[in-house]
């Protein structure tokens, strides 16, 4: 029991990925479960309009915390090497995981994209809690839209992770954050009157599993329903309201005292813009309130409050992008009741007359978690927090990364990747056995790679 807390406390601030259904959240995930892959080359066409990319890398990299431990506890450092591999096969590309389908139609049947993505961590060292951390990542994309621009059409989205993390304290292979997260929704899109005015409808369902058993308290199954409806009053720009609702269904533990997990229905609502102004600018700003409600927990809380954020993409040059994107979120977590992002995120992509890609991104959020189990009511194996008042944790989460990427030739790529995530919390739980945990730790991951795209 000692290990189901341990593990369950530590978790919530690496799960920001798997904790948004229908997409990913604000705020950053873990770099080292970012599988290393660079820009496509020429492909493969295979038909009318249809085109196939495939890739492989290499990449040789050093791991400052393997176990994003806090200082104190002088944390593990590796040397690793990752293979990585992926396939994809489109007639569309996809621009912020959304297929580029026009809102006209086109004359075609069917838009689609199918990614694969996969690559092993592989740590060089001789210490066995170290090299037992190595772990499989694998991601598959699918975007399918029917019928596409016409006045009804469908689509089908579906995207899965199996995620390989290792916990956040030195132990075995058994003890680890491997999971599969699975998000998928079935979407209906009707366009009356040309295809000004527009309403999408969705059904969103998504799984998360853990593969240890230490952590099944975690795992869940969400159902809901999205909505959009949207004018556009320029080719360009639209006018929309958005309405989500999800319910999260946890698949153990209904009885207090052993460390439940709450049951909870999240409705939001949002209105904004979406659109371009003139040539080198977008612009989606969306803004509304958010309801979390945990009706099993009868002490609360719930969340009801603001929610909306800003997104601004600047085209200075063809080669150039700058985007900008500020907010605030709420989500439902495993550990406690929900969780809340307040933060923003820089990203700039540059390629130099010389070819070589530059890409970075900088993220800053807040993060507060509201409703942790209360020692001795929800749960029995924690005696205390540290910097909890009133059963809330606050932290602060920072990701930094930077990739280059040089062509050499037509299909040869060697890059370089440099990673930062830290947690920054004052943090601590104490459990029954005098063992305490951190939530604090900083992270640097920095690799060299060389790659074959098509």
């Amino acid at each position: 029991m000692f290990v189901l807390s341990l593990l369950v406390l530590g978790l919530a601030p690496r799960l920001a990925l798997a904790s948004t259904p229908g997409g990913p959240s604000m705020a950053p995930g873990n770099p080292a479960t970012q599988v290393p892959r660079v820009a496509d080359g020429p492909g493969l066409k295979t038909g009318k309009n249809s085109t196939f990319h495939g890739g492989a890398a290499l990449s040789i990299g050093f791991d400052s915390n393997v176990f994003s431990e806090v200082r104190a506890r002088r944390p593990q450092r590796a040397a690793y090497a990752l293979p990585s591999v992926w396939l994809t096969i489109e007639n569309r590309p996809l621009r912020a995981g959304l297929l580029d389908t026009p809102a006209k139609s086109t004359g075609r049947k069917v838009d689609y994209h199918l990614g694969l993505l996969a690559g092993w961590r592989l740590y060089l060292t001789g210490r066995p809690t170290v090299w037992q951390a190595s772990k499989l990542n694998i991601a598959a994309t699918a975007r399918v839209t029917f019928a596409p621009g016409r006045r009804f059409s469908f689509a089908i989205e579906d995207d899965f992770n199996r995620i390989g993390e290792p916990t956040n304290f030195e132990a075995g292979r058994s003890y680890n954050f491997n999971r599969f997260d699975n998000s998928a929704a079935l979407r209906f899109l009707i366009r009356p009157s040309g295809g000004r005015l527009s309403l999408n409808v969705a059904y969103r369902n998504e799984i998360l599993y853990f593969e240890s058993g230490s952590i099944s308290t975690a795992d869940r199954i969400v159902n809901g329903a999205e909505t959009e409806t949207k004018y556009r009053f320029r080719d360009r720009s639209a006018f929309a309201v958005r309405y989500a609702y999800h319910y999260t269904y946890y698949l153990c533990c209904v009885d207090t005292g052993i460390g439940r997990n709450e049951d909870s229905h999240a409705h939001r609502l949002l209105g904004g813009y979406v659109g371009q102004l003139g040539k080198k600018v977008v612009l989606d700003v969306f803004g509304g309130w958010g309801w979390g409600l945990y009706k099993q927990d009868t002490s609360g809380p719930n969340h009801k409050n603001f929610i909306g954020y800003a997104a601004l993409g600047v085209f200075p040059s063809p080669k150039t992008q700058i985007g900008l994107r500020v907010g605030r979120d709420f989500h439902d977590s495993v550990f406690g009741n929900y969780f809340t992002d307040v933060g923003g995120s820089l990203v700039a992509s540059h390629v130099f007359p010389w070819k070589m890609g530059l890409d970075a991104g900088l993220g800053i959020y807040a993060r507060r978690y509201a409703g942790l189990p209360i020692p001795g009511v929800d749960t029995q194996q924690i005696t205390g927090y540290t910097a909890a008042d009133g059963f809330v944790r606050r932290d602060t989460l920072i990701s930094f990364n930077l990739q280059l990427e040089q062509p050499i030739g037509k299909y040869l790529v060697a890059g370089l990747r440099y990673a930062v995530a830290a947690d920054l919390t004052d943090f601590v739980v104490d459990y029954a056995d005098g063992y305490s945990n951190p939530g604090r730790f900083t992270r640097n991951l920095l690799m060299g790679f060389i790659a074959v795209r098509y």
